[in-house]
């Protein structure tokens, strides 16, 4: 590969990374924060992050195809595929750019459902190429992913979400604040452990940003998420 070659896959990787984080961090934030008060002007922020997560998964696909003519028949068939370590970065952000997708077409797009085992073929993919990328981030990954698994459901779906989520734990120093806030939505929330709920994102809130300044932006969102949990929890639990 040419010097200018490695720039520009660098800078298009930059440009889906930024894609991606942009839509979950902001977009889809603010629409969850709106749907139920003013749906119309919710769902225009989901339509925004729509299409940034479409470009995303449109330009690493096209990575991807460059280096694997049969990347996409991998995806849906059983082909056999050398990837090397250095695919991680691409194969993980084609996995979140195609959970985006899901996430914000909230259902208007049944299309995209079909995506859900080539989310969870990729995740496994990359943590097999390198399972410590990211410092737990696969494995945070992979926790959403178990809990939307069509053949997962009660005990086998909460025991592999536990799996995954004591991973992500261990590989970021439980530094992650993302890991706690999704641990309570996925699993505490649906089933309506308060308590859990409450401790979960209490220890989020109070993580501290400077420990880990990689991901000060990130923990800084999640941490947002999670106040915003907290000043909603009321809507709910039952009791």
């Amino acid at each position: 590969m040419s010097e200018e070659d490695f720039e520009d896959i660098t800078h298009r990787r930059d440009i889906i990374q930024t894609k991606v984080e942009y839509a979950y961090g902001f977009l889809m934030e603010k629409g969850d924060r709106l749907i139920d008060d003013n749906y119309s002007k919710g769902m225009e922020y989901y339509k925004k992050a729509n299409k940034l997560f479409l470009e995303a998964k449109q330009s690493s696909l096209t990575i991807l195809s460059k280096r694997y003519p049969n990347f996409n028949q991998w995806m849906k068939k059983d082909l056999n595929i050398a990837f090397e370590t250095k695919d991680t970065h691409d194969l993980y952000w084609l996995a979140a750019s195609m959970a985006g997708a899901i996430q914000s077409s909230r259902g208007s797009n049944p299309y995209e459902l079909i995506n859900i085992p080539t989310i969870g073929k990729l995740l496994k993919t990359t943590i097999s190429l390198d399972s410590n990328w990211g410092s737990g981030a696969l494995y945070s990954a992979m926790m959403s992913y178990s809990a939307i698994r069509p053949d997962l459901s009660g005990k086998a779906m909460k025991d592999t979400v536990d799996y995954y989520f004591k991973k992500a734990l261990q590989l970021s120093d439980s530094l992650d604040a993302s890991v706690y806030v999704s641990y309570a939505e996925l699993i505490h929330k649906p089933r309506q452990e308060r308590n859990d709920f409450e401790d979960k994102l209490k220890y989020a809130i109070n993580m501290d940003l400077n420990k880990n300044k990689k991901i000060k932006l990130n923990n800084l969102i999640s941490i947002n998420r999670a106040k915003w949990l907290m000043s909603t929890r009321e809507d709910y639990f039952l009791e």
